[in-house]
């Protein structure tokens, strides 16, 4: 490194000189159980990760610049368990709000392999958001001829949104495949607890919560609405596709019909402004209500002030004195009309 030799280390830390620093060998896994104690296992790792603390080689300050990522994920069936409830006893209380689903599904019908699925399981996680905030417009597109992608049908929905508008996670999970491909643009993938993943296409950019393999909060902002990828040229929006787990083995043509699940999931409420403030675009904030902190309490027209007469801008903006008089009012200022002499008007 800078001409040096240097030990490749698993989570090794190397200076490069004052503008920034490497990782070699990053990585990290989840072993945590999925729901019913299914094992599940995730592992990333990162040949080496750049990452610039100052400008450098015309790049800005907080460019990251990854080389050699590979991911790899796999998750077992949870065990069958058949416990005895005598009919006397409550039904335990869910832990945390239950996961917004369809109100109906399609039939279950064959799965097809590279087609269509007629299948909306339910998801199993909690706490799912709209995966954009702001104002949007979409329609049920899955399944509608796409000449460019695998298999020649869209699998997923495209939610039309202002350039710039947030992409949120729309669920806790861990971010992964952040960056580009010729279709998608600037792409990622989210996947939930249950093991449910989610692609997100199209992104302007990124923000720099999306980082592989780092754990997220269902709201948090990984990126912007845009059009790159094949959808240059067109309306910017967010393709979105839904993969839940049970259909993961059919790999990319594992998507269900996203429409269901983006209707039921579509209240604004559920994300609090504070974890997108610094994100809304000006002209997409649809609510202007500011925030407590400061309260106007009065306000003061000073366009009558006169920049020539040097009391004028402290009476323009002195409190008036109802029921009295313009002579009572520069009474009450400690000014009087005898004072206002030669040179002092």
């Amino acid at each position: 490194m800078l001409g040096q030799p240097a030990t490749a280390a698993p989570n090794g830390r190397i200076a490069l000189a004052d503008w920034g620093y490497l990782t070699t060998l990053e990585q990290g896994t989840d072993t945590s159980a999925g729901p019913g104690g299914a094992q599940a296992f995730d592992g990333f790792v990162t040949g080496l990760d750049v990452h610039l603390t100052a400008p450098h080689a015309n790049l800005p300050a907080g460019s990251e610049i990854q080389v050699g990522y590979a991911e790899a994920n796999v998750q077992a069936p949870a065990p069958k368990r058949q416990k005895p409830v005598a009919p006397s006893t409550p039904k335990g209380k869910r832990k945390g709000p239950a996961a917004p689903e369809p109100n109906h599904r399609h039939g279950s019908g064959p799965v097809l392999p590279g087609s269509p699925l007629n299948a909306q399981p339910k998801l199993g996680a909690p706490g799912y958001v709209f995966p954009v905030y702001g104002p949007v417009s979409f329609s049920d597109t899955y399944g509608a001829f796409r000449g460019d992608v695998p298999g020649n049908w869209h699998h997923g929905d495209d939610i039309f949104a202002p350039l710039g508008a947030p992409i949120l996670a729309c669920s806790d999970g861990i971010v992964f495949s952040i960056g580009w491909n010729t279709i998608g643009g600037n792409r990622l993938w989210l996947r939930d607890s249950a093991g449910n993943e989610f692609y997100y296409a199209h992104l302007s950019a990124f923000s720099p919560l999306a980082k592989n393999g780092r754990r997220v909060k269902a709201g948090e902002v990984l990126g912007f609405v845009g059009n790159t990828g094949d959808a240059a040229g067109t309306p910017t929006h967010l393709h979105f596709e839904i993969h839940p787990a049970g259909l993961i083995y059919l790999g990319y043509d594992g998507a269900v019909d996203p429409t269901q699940y983006l209707q039921a999931w579509q209240h604004l409420q559920d994300v609090r402004f504070e974890q997108v403030a610094g994100w809304v675009p000006a002209a997409s904030v649809t609510d202007p209500a500011p925030k407590p902190a400061a309260i106007l309490l009065q306000v003061s027209d000073i366009s009558e002030a006169s920049g020539l007469d040097p009391g004028s801008l402290q009476r323009a903006i002195a409190p008036r004195v109802p029921g009295g008089s313009d002579q009572n009012l520069l009474r009450a200022l400690g000014y009087h009309p005898q004072d206002a002499g030669p040179g002092r008007g």
